[in-house]
């Protein structure tokens, strides 16, 4: 006989699995639901929406259900929608006072700052806010706005202070970006110096020892060929200790270094500035280790001579840099900040002293700028400030500048990008023609009104300053001087600006572009 279902076993297991699905549709809804807090993610509040759903379709679905169980599973799904919306009015309000936060905190970042943008000075077209450029050299950033004393004039000759390099910022173009920071004082008098540095420094490149730049010992001394690093416990000029790296020099605090009987001098394998080769050591010969590398101090009289062949690895010793710098307060408000251009080394390579004037034919070079900006409206009390970077391109036509011709340099700063981000605000910047060549490459832009800032097509007023300096890194470049009478077209340019966009706006920044 066979086995048959009745019409009533069928009924049940039909209201069996819709129970099942009401009750999983239920609880995921819950736990959903009791996962939004005023920190949750729009991700998370569409899923938590999502599983209210999916339990009301789960109720309404079950058509085999008694209605009065029906309605009491509603009533449940209708008190987790309840909890739902009183977590997002909360999370509303939350994001709503959080915007509203942001929105002083840009403002009063925007009003510090606007204050704190050092404009050209007084009839010239150098930038104020610090009464020497900034130095980039192997010991750091030097600026002279140490004191964070605001907005500074050119009478004002501030403290400097040495900024350390810290993280890569990332490249622009060919040019490579670093970090620089620096923090004095405590407490209310604290002040923090931050920079941001762009260098079109190029790779090390590898030498023979004896063409590293070391004097070598001459023949007929005992020490011949090698090279003196200490005398007498002080480091000779020219030595830096962190060059040196001997397996015996590991170690913390001071260690003596005997010399072994019978031999006239201690003897020890390393290296110096990265060449294979011995050490020697007379006198009382230790070594002091802070930690830090190579020894901090060397006690006797240390020699070095480098193996046969051994090659050294030297960083480029002449490049061109430019960047921005900030000095804030003991809250990290704003209080001065500008920009810079520079150069390490003689990147022209011969001294060039000629001036655009010397020179014919036109160029355009095309690269990148960076630097700071305020936005302060006292009117609706919005505004934004930070740092930015841009593309920058340079049109200039060489020979003597007059009324009647085009000659000289025109640019555009245009393509921003505000803070690291993305965002374009439609900001372009317009280099009016400059009004001078001068010696040495120098750019003289006009000495008013220099620039003119647009926001979305619409024009400021001009205003502002701007100048650079061209350079040669190619001097002798055939491709450029074909007549060979010295009159090469500049590969580099380097430079500063300062615009204003009415009242309400304010921006310093440099850049460095290249020859196309």
């Amino acid at each position: 006989m066979e086995n048959c279902t009745s019409a009533a076993e069928l009924l049940e297991e039909r209201q069996g699995a819709q129970r099942m699905a009401i009750s999983t549709a239920i609880g995921t809804a819950e736990t959903a639901v009791a996962g939004i807090d005023d920190d949750s993610t729009d991700t998370e509040v569409s899923a938590a929406n999502m599983a209210v759903a999916a339990a009301r379709t789960a109720i309404s679905g079950a058509a085999d259900l008694p209605q009065a169980e029906k309605d009491a599973n509603t009533g449940t799904v209708n008190a987790i929608a309840n909890r739902l919306t009183t977590a997002l009015e909360s999370r509303t309000m939350a994001k709503n006072a959080a915007d509203e936060q942001m929105r002083k905190d840009m403002a009063a970042t925007g009003k510090a700052l606007h204050a704190a943008l050092g404009g050209p000075e007084a009839g010239g077209n150098a930038l104020a806010n610090n009464e020497a450029a900034p130095s980039l050299a192997a010991a750091g950033l030097t600026i002279n706005a140490a004191a964070g004393a605001g907005s500074l004039g050119a009478t004002v000759d501030p403290n400097e202070a040495v900024l350390e390099a810290g993280d890569a910022a990332g490249a622009l173009g060919s040019w490579m970006g670093t970090d620089y920071a620096h923090s004095m004082g405590t407490g209310d008098s604290k002040v923090t110096n931050d920079a941001r540095v762009y260098t079109n420094r190029g790779a090390a490149t590898s030498v023979a020892f004896a063409d590293a730049g070391y004097t070598i010992i001459a023949a007929g001394s005992p020490n011949a060929g090698s090279v003196l690093l200490v005398s007498g416990g002080s480091t000779e000029t020219g030595i830096d200790l962190a060059n040196v790296m001997v397996t015996a020099f590991d170690h913390s605090g001071t260690q003596n270094h005997p010399i072994p009987d019978n031999n006239v001098a201690l003897k020890l394998r390393g290296t110096f500035d990265g060449a294979p080769g011995e050490f020697s050591c007379t006198g009382t010969c230790t070594s002091t280790n802070d930690g830090k590398g190579g020894p901090s101090a060397l006690g006797g009289t240390w020699h070095f001579k480098a193996d046969t062949g051994a090659m050294v690895s030297q960083p480029d010793a002449n490049y061109l840099y430019y960047g921005w710098w900030v000095s804030k307060d003991s809250e990290g408000a704003p209080t001065a900040a500008s920009a810079f251009v520079g150069e390490v080394g003689d990147v022209d390579g011969t001294g060039d002293t000629s001036s655009g004037a010397d020179l014919t034919g036109s160029a355009t070079y095309v690269g990148n700028a960076a630097g700071k900006f305020a936005m302060s409206n006292p009117l609706d009390g919005t505004g934004n400030g930070g740092h930015f970077t841009a593309d920058a391109t340079l049109t200039a036509n060489f020979g003597a500048i007059a009324a009647d011709n085009e000659n000289g340099v025109t640019g555009t700063i245009d393509n921003f990008r505000l803070n690291d981000g993305s965002e374009d605000p439609g900001w372009s910047v317009a280099l009016n023609r400059s009004s001078a060549w001068a010696a040495d490459g120098a750019i003289t832009g006009p000495t008013s009104d220099a620039t003119v800032w647009s926001i979305n097509g619409n024009k400021a007023l001009a205003s502002g300053a701007w100048s650079g300096t061209m350079y040669d890194e190619m001097p002798g470049n055939t491709d450029d001087d074909p007549a060979g009478d010295g009159s090469n077209i500049p590969t580099t340019v380097i430079g500063t600006f300062y615009s204003e966009f009415s009242t309400i706006g304010r921006m310093v920044g440099a850049f460095g572009v290249d020859k196309q």
